[in-house]
């Protein structure tokens, strides 16, 4: 299965932590406008948290399910 935009911003946060919308996109090599997307749509989700304007954080719950998956495959 392919890898998602969604799915390689979401790892890049539960990696990092706290990113810029712009960071996030010349990191990754997503087009900015994808990642401003995704990212306010994660954010009406839940799986996001917006910490200031343009900076998004992993929601608890996500970085709870993502470190339980680490916890496994590791």
């Amino acid at each position: 299965m392919k890898e998602t935009q969604t799915d390689k911003v979401t790892y890049y946060l539960f990696i990092n932590g706290k990113s810029d919308n712009k960071t996030i996109a010349n990191d990754l090599g997503i087009i900015s406008h994808n990642v401003r997307r995704i990212t306010g749509q994660e954010t009406l989700k839940g799986n996001f948290e917006r910490v200031s304007k343009g900076v998004y954080v992993l929601s608890e719950s996500k970085l709870k399910e993502y470190k339980e998956l680490n916890r496994k495959v590791g």
